[in-house]
């Protein structure tokens, strides 16, 4: 780190050390150099990350006067891209009206061995080893290998490069996994394997597109649950999605939209088994109310065309209840009641921050954790046949949680969900409900 900012660096931290995010110190730091002409913007602490890597986030540019919001932005950005367990942005006077800014950025590490764990409500908790690379070669590609045993048994391989290159933010997923487990609302025991890959790039600061391809083979130990009469499905998918993302932080959202409008073709053209359209609109807004208090507005519409047992696999109907739909509801119970090839969803939460996201150290590792309780209310209906799409069908259950914020994962949350039907139910579940409502597997 150069001499001259050694000042202004170890001034940071101090304040750092007492928990403040950018947000609350720019006032206090930053501010009196708003205006001042930046002569120069260095970068500390990247031992493994590209630099490139970095400076493509950072908007601030030589010659231009600092600007606390293009500052503010650039530190969310770099906090997104989440192989960093914190960053701090230091300004030093550098002569009269000019100044030098120094981005000092904390590692999380790049590779790190895990203990895969997994849990639903239909199987329970699945564990096994991992290996997970935040930061592969230093260019912000993330790759994780996973194995499960327990509830099921799955091996999976899950990587994403979000910006190879271009001025329009290039990038690719990719997901594989092999699964078995018991597919118990549909009576049979499920062997089955993914390769989804997708190409993803940026419309604009905001927009986002992606084309995905998909071949998923499924297969049933018990005669007439599969399209094909072997019981073996080969499911070929073509898909697309477009979405606008304005949250203020991917992590920790407290402001923005995240909304997405994603259409699958399965067989047709394609081949295979299955002859249907998948539509999913997925709206999200995130609104906050005092400093430490937000509130979640979410909903959910699936539809798809075809007939079920005919164009539509059974096991891909959708079915309600428990912790990723309708909380205060069994998911067997409700589940085996209220299903069918569309679904509806809508969920309110409002949460209360009770610990900010913070670095903690655990043993060598330094993570960003925070606490948060909230309370929530869901209601949805699923159906096929246009007459089941009635009130009298729909269901509605509230309660209220603890969420652990975490990193990549974002949160693990125990939900005490009550409905009229279901009573008390307590629900245990890894990520954000909005996006685990529209995985297969809930």
């Amino acid at each position: 780190m150069p001499r001259r900012l050694l000042t202004g660096a170890f001034t940071l931290t101090l304040a750092l050390a007492a928990g403040p995010a950018l947000a609350d110190l720019e006032y206090g730091l930053l501010a009196p150099h708003q205006g001042e002409r930046i002569v120069a913007i260095d970068l500390a602490g990247n031992r493994s990350t590209r630099p490139q890597v970095i400076r493509r986030e950072i908007r601030a540019r030589v010659g231009d006067p600092l600007d606390l919001a293009t500052l503010r932005a650039d530190f969310q950005r770099l906090e997104n891209l989440q192989i960093f367990a914190n960053v701090w942005i230091v300004a030093e006077d550098d002569g009269v009206g000019r100044v030098r800014l120094l981005y000092v950025l904390k590692e999380m590490p790049s590779w790190l061995p895990m203990l895969a764990l997994a849990y639903t409500e239909e199987n329970g908790f699945s564990a096994g080893p991992g290996l997970v690379a935040y930061n592969l070669t230093g260019r912000d590609i993330d790759l994780s290998v996973k194995t499960y045993f327990g509830g099921t048994t799955q091996y999976s391989l899950e990587g994403a490069w979000p910006w190879i290159g271009g001025d329009h933010h290039l990038g690719i997923q990719l997901r594989a996994a092999h699964l078995v487990r018991d597919d118990k609302l549909n009576g049979f025991r499920e062997t089955s394997d993914e390769i989804t890959p997708r190409a993803t790039r940026y419309l604009d600061e905001n927009g986002r597109l992606s084309l995905m391809f998909s071949l998923f083979h499924m297969k049933s130990d018990v005669a007439g649950k599969t399209l094909s009469p072997d019981d073996a499905d080969s499911l070929r998918r073509l898909g697309a999605a477009v979405g606008r993302d304005t949250r203020d932080s991917w992590s920790n959202p407290r402001h923005g939209w995240l909304n997405e409008l994603e259409v699958w073709r399965t067989g047709g053209f394609l081949g295979g088994h299955g002859d249907f359209w998948t539509a999913t609109l997925d709206v999200r807004r995130w609104q906050p109310a005092t400093p430490r208090q937000k509130m979640l507005l979410s909903g959910l519409v699936s539809l798809q065309s075809g007939a079920v047992g005919k164009d539509v696999p059974e096991y891909l109907q959708y079915r309600l209840g428990g912790a990723n739909s309708i909380r205060g509801y069994d998911y067997q119970d409700l589940g085996s009641r209220l299903y069918g090839k569309n679904q509806m969803i809508g969920t309110v939460e409002y949460a209360f921050t009770t610990v900010p996201p913070r670095q903690f150290r655990i043993g060598k590792l330094r993570l960003r954790l925070g606490v948060e309780f909230a309370l929530f209310a869901d209601a949805g209906i699923a159906w096929s046949e246009s007459r089941d799409l009635a009130m009298r069908r729909a269901r509605a259950g509230g309660g209220a949680g603890i969420r652990l914020l975490t990193p990549v994962t974002e949160m693990v949350r125990v939900d005490f969900g009550w409905s009229p039907e279901g009573g008390l139910q307590v629900h245990f579940a890894g990520g954000s409900k909005p996006k685990r409502q529209r995985a297969r597997l809930r």
